[in-house]
């Protein structure tokens, strides 16, 4: 790949200028660019934002390619450091809010948490052989994007990249972004009574759990005594209440403890506690008011693995919604799959085994898959949605079986078909509200649109009209 002449002595001429006039006493903070997107962004398209492929589009590819040397160049020149480790944004993950977060972060662990600039060129063919360029910056831990536009001939696309990156990092514009950012703080500050932002926004929740679980081990100490006297009980209560508080008061005011952390905690202590609650119901723990030390148990292993867990990655309420739905899910699961090995539904038939098992594994597996994905919290109550929905067409739609002849065959069938219901509407609400930022290869055939529920026609009797009910989908191949 070449650059035209002129374009790459304009190019060092402008960077040399940049570095003689940057003053090397200033600290800069880090610069992240991400690798150059197509299409530009500044006009419909049906095309998502996708790095350019050298196969089919080869022209944007040449200078996609020599635009991205270019402002690695420039962002030094200028006097900044640029952070070469990120690779940029994962497929689907190259919106204008995933710029935001970006830049709300650090370069990289271990650093000041200062936040980092993030720089997203984009380029597209325009007739004529011109090409759109745009540069998209975003200010450390800022909140608005800084956007420069410019058509240009094929052969300045580089040079007017870097005018149009120097023009966007200039210290003008850092220090009126850092200005704004200040003047967002003071404002949000004046408005709740205090001068920083909030810490450990989650104090609440995590003291309000704490609370709770503080009182129900106050509770299973008693009863696992073999007491029940209340003058015991209550002081007990109040006693465990308080060093939940307590302790959580004291965590908060250490680390900094996320709304989505707290949740998180509280999905490792309550599910944790069912979790053993429910197993030693199924192995007839003996005496019955030992189970409840069972609980306090499973809530203590399931809040060590969540603290772990925190220690590790960062939790938001989307990752804490989805951790206590695998372990709802996973509970519900459970006791149905014991129950089509007992081949009964009767009144009586114990399942609590199961129920244990699959709380455990829905718990665990929901747990670890938060801390691959991200996800919102809308969409994990879709997805709940669609899996309980599911659930109960599949058994509405075998019922017959356990109306007419309730045999044990009869029942697994009922049971298995209600499982599969709810697998099936899990995965279609999943894929309804799946992120459609990821390029789809040319060649392969798919169905856009997505089916609405609704009245398609109506029916004409002899006392009136009736409405038809169906589902309309509406797009093209």
């Amino acid at each position: 790949m070449r650059r035209a002449p002129f374009a790459l002595a304009l190019a060092s001429l402008l960077a040399f200028a940049s570095r003689a006039a940057a003053d090397p006493s200033d600290t800069k903070p880090p610069v992240v660019i991400w690798p150059t997107l197509v299409p530009a962004g500044d006009a419909p398209s049906g095309a998502p934002l996708h790095k350019p492929q050298p196969q089919t589009e080869k022209d944007v590819y040449a200078h996609a390619q020599e635009l991205d040397a270019t402002l690695r160049d420039a962002v030094q020149d200028l006097g900044f450091t640029l952070y070469v480790a990120d690779a940029g944004p994962a497929p689907g993950h190259m919106r204008d809010q995933d710029l935001v977060e970006r830049a709300a972060r650090s370069a990289e662990a271990g650093t000041p948490e200062g936040g980092t600039w993030v720089v997203s060129p984009r380029v597209e063919a325009a007739s004529g052989g011109d090409y759109v360029v745009r540069i998209i910056a975003v200010a450390p831990r800022g909140r608005e994007l800084r956007v420069r536009v410019e058509t240009v001939p094929g052969d300045s696309v580089s040079v007017r990249g870097l005018v149009m990156l120097r023009d966007l990092l200039t210290p003008t514009t850092a220090a009126q972004a850092a200005l704004e950012q200040e003047r967002e703080q003071a404002a949000r500050g004046s408005a709740q009574g205090i001068l920083m932002p909030l810490r450990s926004q989650g104090r609440a929740v995590l003291a309000v759990n704490a609370g709770l679980f503080g009182g129900f081990t106050a509770y299973s100490a008693q009863r696992a005594s073999g007491s029940d006297d209340p003058r015991v009980l209550y002081p007990l209560l109040a006693l465990g209440t308080g060093i939940g508080v307590g302790g959580a008061l004291l965590v908060a005011d250490e680390w900094d403890v996320t709304n989505g952390g707290a949740w998180f905690l509280s999905a490792g202590a309550w599910w944790g506690a069912a979790a053993a609650y429910y197993l030693s119901v199924g192995t007839n723990v003996q005496p019955t008011d030992e189970r409840f030390a069972w609980a306090v148990g499973g809530g203590l292993i399931g809040v060590t693995l969540a603290s772990f867990t925190l220690t590790r990655t960062n939790m938001d309420d989307g990752d804490a919604m989805l951790t206590h739905s695998g372990a709802a899910v996973g509970l519900m699961l459970g006791g149905a799959a014991q129950l089509i090995g007992q081949g009964s539904t009767a009144k009586g038939t114990p399942s609590s085994t199961g129920m244990g098992i699959g709380t455990a594994v829905g718990l665990a597996g929901a747990g670890l898959l938060a801390t691959q994905v991200t996800t919102s919290p809308s969409r994990v109550l879709l997805i709940d949605l669609g899996v309980g929905g599911g659930a109960l067409v599949g058994a509405a739609a075998a019922s017959p079986l356990i109306f007419q002849n309730p045999t044990p065959g009869n029942v697994r069938g009922w049971l298995s078909s209600g499982i599969a219901g709810a697998i099936g509407g899990g995965v279609l609400a999943w894929w309804l509200t799946r992120d459609g930022g990821v390029a789809t290869p040319k060649a392969e055939l798919h169905l856009p649109g997505v089916p609405v529920p609704g009245i398609i026609g109506e029916s004409v009797s002899r006392t009136g009209t009736a409405p038809v009910y169906g589902l309309a989908w509406s797009g093209a191949l």
